[in-house]
Order: structure tokens, then C-alpha cells, then sequence
């Protein structure tokens, strides 16, 4: 929740709390005080014991014999647990995961399903090593009734929770995004009807009457949150608006050095188990690359990473060599080869940057480095643009995912609130559920161009 600024919390006080309270019986009359929706946390327990039922409880007569835990701990009781604990760790890997924006049915399946097959996989692996008997039955059928759960359960939160938002003021409700799981409604109007609602939407930076900040005041009493404007269009749209943004917030663009140094490491790991897989790919790619046309095998361009620091950008070349035009790419550009196609919307093109990872320049996740020629025009012309140098760029971003190819102005500045979305809650969970959606968006084969 985001926090006032101190002169109007200072007012919101002094007028809640007055300095010298009057008698009870001389308190002049309130308006009634604005009720609130039902706790959101009952429906993540619904969600958790219904799913529980449904991946944990209900398979349990089709394969045990007896009624469990009735005699000896066996293979049934064993298998029961187990499948507990593997669904209990889905679900809570896949709530965390889904909290953040823009999850769709295809979205929800893309990090839902590795995460069960990988969690029920080493549940069942370390039932091997340590020759425990349990029903295999079991165990993989309730891994794939939890990737339906959730996938499916995710889905109806969007669809059917509806929440009622009050936005104050009224002007305000026009600037809302539009999201089916959304109701924005007007505070004056909410407050003389007595609607419940789940929290209150203010425009901190506008002129509040103060009539309006004693009534925020009122609701806050009441228990029902308040969230500025900036906040709540954050948490929905995954963007952070440009509009308001200053030198105050740049703080929290920061992510936290620990986990910097943590993902480095594990970053730099994963790459070097992963190159006996990667390195033979790359030799096919760059052979289909050299049979396909004349020319180099990659594509070297400097681009702009760390607090501004310029180093280049290994590729494969997906161009004709020699072909002349603009530094971005349009689409059905020309200048694309045959296989260069392919390679771009496979994003099979950029798999050579694992060595930028290894040299330092990149991240597997991060904000997209610019070319060098491009990103002084965006710097001069875009406020704020510099800040995504934060961090090392990455091979795949949270902009990528959800925007795509941009190179325009106003896509650009887009993708820039979507980068400083990925700088605020640079994450564990966010590059997570960065790269899962990664891979759906190379096998769907979207944004590319």
C-alpha cells in the first residue's frame, strides 16, 4: 500500500485524531463509516482446501485397498503424503507466481505445468533413492489434476472475483484500465449508498477538498485500505506510470544487491551445465546461418547495458549481409534471409548472448539492451529512459513478454514502464515467471519480427 504524503497525513491526523478530544457526548455526528468487502485471504484458503480435495483426496479410493491410516503406515499412507506435500508446494509456487499481471489461460499453463511436473518429479525421485514403495498411479494422476486446478482455478479468480474499487476523485475513474475483474466507482456515490468495496483508489497528487481527505480519513478508521492511483494501476497493468514518477521513487527502482549477487551466481551455474546442450545447437544454427546466405555467421552490434557501459552483442545474422536501411526492424522486412525468420521467431537468433551472460555484459533477465545509435535519441527524448541501466540487460525481459518488437516513441515509453515495473520488483518470483512465459512466447511464436 502506498503511503500519503506527509503533509496530507499530517492533515488526515490531525482531523481523525483531534489533539484535544471533546466530551463523547459533544462529538459532532460522522457519516456512517464505509463498509468493507470480505477478507481476500478466505478465498485463497477456499481455493487451497477445494483443490486439496479435488488433487489429494478424491483419487485416494481408486487405488488404496483399505481405509488409510487405519493400520500400519504403507505405501498408501505414504503416497497420500507425499501428494500433499508436492500439491501444497504447486499451489503455493503457482499463487506467488500468479500475483503478478497479465496472466491468461496459456500464461497460467506455461509456468503452472514445469512447476508440477518438476515438483511431483523430484517427490517421486526421492521416494526412489530411498526405496520407498507408494502408487505411482497416484502421485503422477494427482500432478495432473493439480496442473488443472490451478490452471483453471486462476482463470475463474479472473473471470468471476469481481473487486469494487472507490476512486476519488470521480474524474480519476476515466484513467482506470479496463479489466473485467474490476469495478471503479465513484466515491461520493459509494459512500452515500454504503456499497462494500475492496479498498479505496486516490489520486494522492490532486487537490483533495477537504471534506474528501476527512472522509479517507473515516474509510482508513474503518478498515477499508486506501491505494494511490499510481499503486493500484502498477499492481494491474504491470507498468509503472511515467505520469508523477520522481526523484523520490528512483529508490525504489533498486533492486536488492543480495539477490543481484544470488542470481549472478546461479545464473552463471545453470549457463555453464547448461553448454553441452547449447553448444551443439549453436554449431547446427550456425551452419544452416552460413548455408543459407553469404556473409558472417553472426551479428555483432554495440548496445548500451549497465549504468550506461557499451559492449557488444553477439547474434546470428538474420539479415543479408551488406543490406542497408534503418537500425530497428519492420515488419516483413526485406532484409530478413530465409532461415533469419524462422530464427527470430523462435528467438533462436539470440542464443549466442549466453556468452555476453558469461562475459558479464548480460543477464538471462532484464530490460532489452537498446543499439548505442538508438538509445541517445531515447535518452534525449524519453524521460527517465536511462534508469532500465539500472541493472545488466537481459536476453528476455518482463517488457518482452508483454509488449514485444517496439521502436516507435510512444511503444517505447511503454516498454519502459514495464521495465521500471521489472526494476521495482526485481524478484525471484518475477524472473521466474519471466522466463516460463519466455518459453510460451517462443513456442507460440509472438512478438518477434
Amino acid at each position: 500500500m502506498c503511503c500519503m504524503s506527509p503533509v496530507k497525513t499530517e492533515t488526515i491526523l490531525r482531523r481523525a485524531i483531534p489533539v484535544e478530544p471533546a466530551p463523547v457526548e459533544s462529538l459532532p455526528e460522522r457519516t456512517p463509516a464505509m463498509p468493507s468487502a470480505p477478507q481476500r485471504f478466505l478465498e485463497a484458503w477456499i481455493d487451497a482446501s477445494l483443490g486439496f480435495v479435488f488433487c489429494v483426496v478424491l483419487p485416494i479410493p481408486l487405488y488404496a485397498t483399505s481405509g488409510p491410516f487405519a493400520k500400519d503406515f504403507g505405501a498408501a499412507e505414504l503416497t497420500i503424503v507425499a501428494t500433499a506435500v508436492a500439491y501444497a508446494i504447486v499451489w503455493y509456487c503457482g499463487r506467488r507466481l500468479d500475483a503478478f499481471p497479465r496472466a491468461t489461460l496459456q500464461g497460467n499453463m506455461g509456468y503452472v505445468a514445469p512447476i508440477a511436473v518438476l515438483t511431483y518429479a523430484l517427490v517421486a525421485a526421492l521416494l526412489l533413492l530411498l526405496r520407498l514403495d507408494y502408487s505411482r498411479f497416484q502421485l503422477f494422476g494427482s500432478g495432473i489434476l493439480t496442473m488443472l486446478w490451478m490452471a483453471v482455478a486462476a482463470q475463474l479468480r479472473t473471470r468471476y472475483l469481481i473487486r469494487n474499487y472507490a476512486v476519488i476523485p470521480k474524474a480519476s475513474i476515466a484513467t482506470m484500465p479496463e479489466l473485467r475483474a474490476c469495478r471503479w466507482l465513484d466515491f461520493d456515490e459509494v459512500q452515500r449508498r454504503q456499497t462494500r468495496v475492496d479498498a479505496i483508489v486516490a489520486d494522492l497528487s490532486a487537490e483533495l477538498p477537504d471534506g474528501q481527505i476527512e472522509a479517507l480519513a473515516d474509510a482508513a478508521i474503518a478498515g477499508v485500505p486506501v491505494l494511490d492511483r499510481r499503486y493500484i494501476v502498477e499492481s494491474l497493468t504491470g507498468r509503472t506510470p511515467l505520469g508523477g514518477l520522481t526523484p523520490n521513487e528512483f529508490g525504489a527502482l533498486l533492486p536488492s544487491r543480495q539477490y543481484l549477487v544470488i542470481r549472478r551466481l546461479i545464473e552463471l551455474f545453470l549457463t555453464v551445465v547448461a553448454l553441452p546442450l547449447l553448444l551443439p545447437i549453436l554449431a547446427i544454427v550456425a551452419a544452416v546461418v552460413r548455408y543459407d546466405s553469404p556473409g558472417p555467421v553472426f551479428f555483432v552490434q554495440s548496445r548500451v547495458g549497465r549504468r550506461g557501459r557499451v559492449f557488444r552483442m553477439i547474434k546470428f545474422r538474420t539479415m543479408y549481409h551488406g543490406a542497408q536501411g534503418p537500425s530497428f526492424t519492420a515488419t516483413a522486412d526485406p532484409r530478413i534471409t530465409r532461415i533469419g525468420a524462422f530464427l527470430r521467431r523462435c528467438r533462436l537468433d539470440e542464443l549466442p548472448q549466453l556468452f555476453n551472460v558469461l562475459n558479464g555484459d548480460m543477464s538471462w533477465v532484464g530490460p532489452r539492451p537498446e543499439a548505442l545509435s538508438l538509445e541517445k535519441g531515447y535518452v534525449r527524448d524519453i524521460q527517465h529512459f536511462a534508469l532500465r541501466g539500472i541493472v545488466r540487460p537481459g536476453v528476455t525481459g518482463w517488457a518482452q513478454i508483454n509488449q514485444g518488437y517496439a521502436h516507435d516513441p510512444d511503444a517505447m515509453r511503454s516498454k519502459l514502464e514495464y521495465d521500471l515495473y521489472y526494476l521495482k520488483h526485481c524478484s525471484l518470483w518475477l524472473d521466474l515467471v519471466i522466463v516460463l512465459r519466455t518459453f510460451a512466447v517462443v513456442f507460440r511464436g509472438t512478438g518477434a519480427r
